[in-house]
């Protein structure tokens, strides 16, 4: 009888795993496992996943095809002084992937948001702070830590274990090696790494992957040389583009623009004193 019981309750439990893979994994309607917690003001769009034991709490709307993998949190108070409950509201864009234990804060005002764009991939443990924004196709791997107000560019790749400062701005198609840290604004298409981040050169694998062509990628290492190696300023840099045909490309634009429009300021550091990239 004993033994009769125990097959039963296998079989019962595999009936069950069966079921879960068939509704997260293939099914194209919004799924909500039985042990997950969802707030009476959250929004979920169609072929929306959520796993087991996620908890979806505050003003969020998640939009279709994304999933929250086991244990991902979204909408808890921001972690500062003085907030005790989930303000303002969190969007998640299509057919995003927030991984097991990872994090999203609400934000730190009643008027304030948290903005996670289309395609973007958040791995285990990851945590989005209070206030950030994250453009499309954005990448967290592990253990990567937002800090509030963060702002990523589309196709930012933000690697194991790194960190930014509030406020920071990270460019598009910029790579933060894994366990970096940055305190201040990095522009677009640059690879950088350490604590503080130092710039490495451009972020070529990322670069090719993405489709730029050869004269784009010369055209910005010649532009993040005058930056970085000459440490020119940006004016001088920029009277200098608008002679030079490497100047007319819209990549080298996107960089100086950044540049200028940067309030908390580029770091310059490189890599060491004695190598230049």
């Amino acid at each position: 009888m004993v033994e009769k019981t125990i097959k039963s309750a296998v079989l019962s439990t595999r009936n069950a795993t069966h079921l879960f893979e068939e509704a997260f994994f293939f099914s194209d309607q919004t799924f909500v496992h039985p042990t997950a917690i969802i707030g009476e003001n959250v929004t979920l769009e169609d072929n929306v996943k959520i796993g087991p034991f996620c908890t979806v709490i505050g003003n969020v709307t998640i939009k279709s095809g994304t999933r929250l993998h086991p244990h991902a949190t979204i909408g808890f108070p921001a972690q500062a002084k003085g907030v005790y409950k989930s303000l303002g509201t969190i969007v998640i864009g299509t057919n995003c992937e927030i991984r097991e234990f990872a994090t999203i804060h609400a934000s730190r005002f009643q008027d304030g948001a948290t903005t996670i764009g289309n395609n973007c991939y958040i791995m285990n443990y990851a945590h989005v702070g209070h206030d950030c924004t994250l453009e499309d196709n954005v990448k967290l791997v592990n253990h990567a830590s937002l800090g509030g107000h963060t702002y990523l560019e589309h196709d930012a790749y933000i690697m194991a274990g790194s960190a930014t400062h509030q406020f920071c701005r990270v460019g598009q198609f910029t790579a933060l090696a894994p366990f970096s840290g940055i305190r201040q604004d990095v522009p677009p298409f640059c690879l950088l790494s350490g604590q503080p981040a130092r710039f490495y050169g451009l972020n070529l694998v990322g670069l090719k992957r993405a489709g730029f062509s050869g004269t784009t990628i010369s055209a910005l290492k010649h532009v993040t040389k005058l930056f970085y190696s000459d440490m020119l300023d940006a004016n001088t840099i920029i009277t200098r583009a608008d002679n030079e045909a490497w100047g007319q490309d819209e990549a080298v634009h996107t960089f100086l623009a950044f540049i200028q429009a940067s309030t908390r300021g580029i770091s310059r550091r490189l890599r060491s004193e004695d190598v230049q990239p």
